[in-house]
């Protein structure tokens, strides 16, 4: 089950084990065409059926929804040190630093791998997405909310629950699982084989270009309601109005309907 995961050592492990095992079959709610590559390239592994979102929707096995990208301008206003020299910049101001070096790197043929990382955390933490997260739970202060963050600072600034690897209250997450509070943030928790009731409102502050990791977040508030049957599901997508993180977005969002996406 959710053979999407598998990382290099299992799937190294799983070639001795298809060795002696005839029968194979690989299960996923969310396979991208990079997956469905490696998977048929390492283990000759091939996609016997397939079961759309749209059919799904279609059939009433999960409800219908909406994505709503809201783009921010990075925060050119707060000062914060950055670098072992802790030099003062605004993350705007640090974005265009790492990314005018990340181009100098590749013309030079430099290997860029850490300043891609260091621009990968600073958006992450960005204020001006976390600003916005907090507009929109004020928002949706009376309806139950659900936001994927990309790290335990942003989670616990948000000044909601949140739930993480370093959480002391570890029920307080399955209690809001069950249907108990309006908002909690997590953290690298609660993207797969979580089933929130009742829930269709999700807010992520962070995504990679991964379509699979983003698709499974969204898939958190689309589970049928038998006592909400006129339930749709509202996905608000935070994103800077950068380059880079719209690159990200669009590969992300392979699974889902461009018809359905509204930009904001």
């Amino acid at each position: 089950d959710e053979i999407h995961l598998l990382s290099e050592a299992q799937i190294g492990a799983c070639v001795d084990l298809f060795s002696i095992n005839d029968n194979i079959l690989g299960l996923t709610g969310t396979l991208s065409k990079w997956t469905k590559r490696t998977l048929n390239e390492d283990l000759g592994l091939h996609v016997l059926a397939e079961y759309p979102i749209e059919k799904a929707i279609e059939e009433g096995v999960i409800v219908d929804y909406q994505i709503t990208v809201v783009e921010v301008p990075l925060d050119n206003t707060v000062r914060n040190e950055y670098g072992k020299k802790k030099i003062k910049k605004t993350e705007l101001q640090q974005f265009n630093y790492l990314t005018g070096t990340i181009n100098r790197m590749m013309y030079s043929g430099g290997n860029t791998m850490f300043m891609r990382l260091a621009r990968m955390r600073l958006i992450q933490s960005s204020l001006a997405k976390l600003n916005k997260t907090k507009q929109l739970l004020q928002q949706y202060k009376d309806e139950r909310v659900l936001v994927f963050c990309g790290t335990t600072k942003v989670a616990d600034s948000l000044g909601i629950p949140s739930h993480h690897s370093k959480s002391k209250d570890k029920e307080a997450f399955n209690r809001f699982a069950e249907g108990e509070g309006k908002h909690m943030a997590v953290v690298k928790i609660g993207n797969t084989g979580i089933t929130y009731k009742p829930l269709n409102k999700v807010i992520i502050n962070y995504f990679d270009s991964n379509a699979e990791n983003l698709a499974q977040k969204i898939n958190r508030c689309m589970a049928m309601e038998y006592n909400t049957p006129d339930k749709k599901a509202d996905i608000y997508i935070i994103s800077s109005t950068e380059g880079v993180e719209a690159k990200w977005l669009n590969k992300a969002l392979e699974f889902f309907d461009k018809k359905k996406i509204m930009f904001l």
